[in-house]
Formats: C-alpha cells, sequence, structure tokens
C-alpha cells in the first residue's frame, strides 16, 4: 500500500512524459504555422524553380511553366490549407 502512495505522489508532482509530449507538439505545431505565414511560397515542383521548360527537339526554345505560370515559385501545402494568401 504505500509503495502504491508514493508512486502516486510522484506521479502528481512532476509533469508525464505525455504533457511534456503534448506541449513540444503545440511549439512545433505554432512554428511550423509561422513559418507559412513568413514564408509562404516553395520553389515549382515542376520546373524546379527555373520557371523555363525547353523543347525537347528545338532545344533553343521554350516556354513558360504550366503549374507556376513562370514565377517558379508554388503556394505551400500548409498555406494553401490554412488559406494564407500571399
Amino acid at each position: 500500500m504505500t509503495e502504491f502512495l508514493l508512486s502516486a505522489a510522484e506521479e502528481q508532482s512532476g509533469a508525464s512524459g505525455t504533457t511534456i509530449l503534448v506541449i513540444i507538439g503545440a511549439v512545433a505545431l505554432l512554428l511550423y504555422i509561422g513559418s507559412l505565414y513568413l514564408h509562404p511560397f516553395t520553389r515549382c515542383g515542376r520546373c524546379k524553380g527555373t520557371p523555363r521548360q525547353y523543347g525537347a527537339l528545338a532545344t533553343k526554345s521554350w516556354r513558360h511553366c504550366g503549374a507556376c505560370n513562370g514565377s517558379g515559385r508554388e503556394i505551400r501545402l500548409g498555406a494553401r490549407i490554412l488559406g494564407i494568401d500571399p
């Protein structure tokens, strides 16, 4: 019985591992959302940040990337989900 009371007292005195993980997860989530507001863009996945796509036969000719419309960047997935307008 005394061992049970001692272990219960030890658990109540300090923060549990689950509580610490929840706090760390919440802080990480806030930092990620903050980074979305500061840097909502990433490089385009199709053109890899170079907005020109060159022809296969006529290698000197080029057109703008259709995915990013020639800007070389796209809105990050998290920013798109949260509706952050750049």
